[in-house]
């Protein structure tokens, strides 16, 4: 049963500086998010770690294998800790998003249950999220993912509406610390990147 959950946002990639919706599809990390992401694994490996478990998608990739290599722990890669499928939205930025598809991006802020086009719904991320969640085997696991899908896993592991997500910063190379109490989770770190250079 997992005591501590430790949930790692990759590092900074070349979309990220460009503010471009990346979802499904994929981005390199920055030469900033490989300095990132190199101070990450020298903190992580710091902490004792029984399983490392990481989105498929390569930027998160990336990252668990930096922890990885310092902590001589397998990935194992889960589908259901990959970013928010945004759909028609990926490969824009959000601030065209918003200006260009000002309707349906307002809707799918304030109904959970509202799909980006041809995408997922904050929802859908949800069920995944505690579906991935569910499946780690360990007592102090690392689970590596992305931005949203990490805002919308602190909701569900916190037991608070879907809403509340917006609300919650998410730097990237973050961490983020929940552990065990009884039956639920309780935050004890977020988004700290204070390991960051």
């Amino acid at each position: 049963m997992i005591e501590k959950l430790i949930l790692i946002r990759h590092g900074e990639t070349v979309h990220n500086v460009e503010r471009i919706a990346q979802g499904w599809n994929d981005s390199a990390l920055s030469p900033r998010g490989e300095q990132q992401v190199a101070a990450l694994a020298r903190r992580v490996a710091a902490m004792d770690v029984d399983a490392i478990y990481s989105s498929t998608l390569n930027r998160a990739l990336s990252t668990a294998r930096a922890i990885a290599n310092l902590t001589n722990h397998e990935i194992t890669t889960l589908d259901d800790l990959r970013e928010m499928n945004y759909g028609g939205w990926e490969g824009q930025s959000f601030l065209d998003v918003r200006k260009n598809d000002e309707e349906t991006y307002r809707r799918w802020i304030d109904d959970g249950d509202v799909p980006c086009p041809n995408g997922e719904s904050h929802n859908d991320v949800r069920r995944r999220i505690e579906a991935a969640v569910a499946t780690m085997d360990g007592r102090n696991v690392v689970a590596v993912s992305h931005g949203t899908a990490i805002r919308i896993a602190a909701t569900a592991l916190l037991q608070l509406p879907i809403s509340a997500a917006r609300h919650f910063a998410q730097d990237n190379a973050s961490v983020n610390i929940f552990m065990r109490r009884g039956d639920h989770f309780v935050l004890k770190l977020w988004n700290d990147t204070s390991h960051c250079p």
